[in-house]
């Protein structure tokens, strides 16, 4: 009988097969492991989005600056390096009109901050020469429409610094003349939108020692002010309203009274700058004590000046009026954190936000561009982080 001899080209055709069968299985496992699959393997997940904007809280108690990152869906996270260190009780905060740098006023340090903003990611670099110091107690600040000059509110020197901003490093000098006088008790600036002035209010918890709210021409060359007529009451008669918040569409400026627990809206003369009340003034608010945190306190005009969106300090609230040619008619009042102070909305008006200084949150909201109803965002209100978070602005990503 004969003797089968093996020959191992017979064998080829299955070792290929087989060897192709087992390969593409590998590569289907490692496919679906790359798609998320069920294993959990963040080193395979896909990507984060990128974040539409930044938001900058200031925080008083730590002296800090936070910076978030904000999502589609207006979610927030902080950025990587954040917080960052500013000054003894950081508070009030301004961008310049490009956005490249972010000024903070320090009022236990009685000086300002300086910033770069890195627009990609959300840091911040301090500016050389930061901090730049100011009058005693540094409130409210502002910047000009063009970006060139810098209005700081000095509580407690009864003036008002302006600085020059160096629109390559963001450094500030001092204009001739600075700080201006003839205020008295200023706390909140702010600049009309064709920068042709500057509006201050004047708090304080004495009759007869502001309450007031005054308008400056801003000199569009060197950046000094003049006074604008008389100081206009906040109350009928003339008493203790506590003048804090401002905010201004360029025709109307919309004025909270904190004692009074009122918004006066003020039409503004084009030419002289002057205030006239829209609506009739509201009665003064009783003596302030050491707990008088009542309602409102920090004012926002949505971007089409549609709506005037302010916190309610005591109530722990946040109310939204239409308004009607300066005239407000309320929308609604939503509930907030605990002492809610500044507020912010996105470049495009449909997403607010508001600090709460007492239990160290942000509440974000959706914002109705045709009603202005406001409806809490899923995860609000979102930890802040640090201490005393008192203002926030925001920031389109570049």
């Amino acid at each position: 009988m004969t003797t089968s001899q093996y020959d191992p080209r017979a064998a080829e055709p299955a070792q290929r097969w087989i060897l192709f069968f087992l390969l593409t299985l590998i590569l289907a496992l490692i496919a679906l492991n790359g798609c998320g699959g069920t294993h959990n393997n963040s080193m395979m997940q896909a990507p984060m989005a990128q974040p539409i904007s930044f938001a900058f809280v200031s925080n008083t108690g730590s002296g800090t600056v936070s910076a978030f990152a904000m999502s589609n869906s207006g979610a927030l996270s902080q950025v990587s390096g954040s917080p960052f260190p500013s000054g003894a009780g950081a508070e009030f905060m301004a961008f310049d009109n490009l956005h490249k740098f972010l000024f903070v006023t320090n009022q236990s340090s009685n000086n300002i901050s300086a910033f770069a903003v890195n627009t990609s990611s959300g840091m911040l670099a301090r500016v050389s020469g930061s901090p730049f110091a100011t009058g005693a107690t540094p409130l409210g600040v502002a910047v000009d429409s063009m970006g060139r000059f810098l209005f700081v509110a000095n509580q407690d020197s009864n003036s008002v610094s302006v600085f020059s901003i160096n629109s390559s490093s963001g450094a500030l000098a001092q204009v001739p003349g600075s700080p201006f006088s003839g205020v008295s008790n200023p706390f909140g600036v702010t600049v009309s939108p064709n920068g042709a002035f500057l509006f201050v209010s004047s708090a304080n918890a004495t009759v007869g020692t502001g309450n007031t709210i005054s308008a400056f021409a801003i000199d569009s060359t060197t950046g000094s002010l003049t006074q604008m007529g008389s100081p206009a009451a906040t109350s009928n008669p003339v008493g203790i309203t506590s003048p804090i918040g401002m905010a201004t569409d360029g025709k109307f400026l919309f004025v909270g009274d904190h004692m009074a627990e009122a918004v006066v809206p003020f039409s503004i003369n084009a030419l002289s700058g002057s205030l006239t009340p829209v609506s009739a003034l509201p009665a003064p608010g009783s003596s302030c004590t050491s707990s008088c945190h009542h309602n409102p306190l920090r004012l926002t005009v949505d971007p089409m000046d549609k709506f005037v969106f302010w916190t309610n300090v005591q109530a722990g609230t946040l109310s939204a009026f239409n308004i009607n040619n300066g005239a407000l008619t309320a929308i609604a009042e939503t509930p907030t954190g605990q002492h809610p102070f500044g507020l912010a909305l996105d470049p495009s008006g449909t997403l607010l936000y508001v600090v709460n200084k007492v239990d160290n949150s942000i509440s974000g909201f959706s914002v109705n561009p045709n009603t202005g109803t406001v409806t809490p965002l899923s995860g609000s209100p979102f930890p802040e982080g640090n201490n005393a978070p008192t203002d926030i602005v925001i920031v389109a990503r570049q």
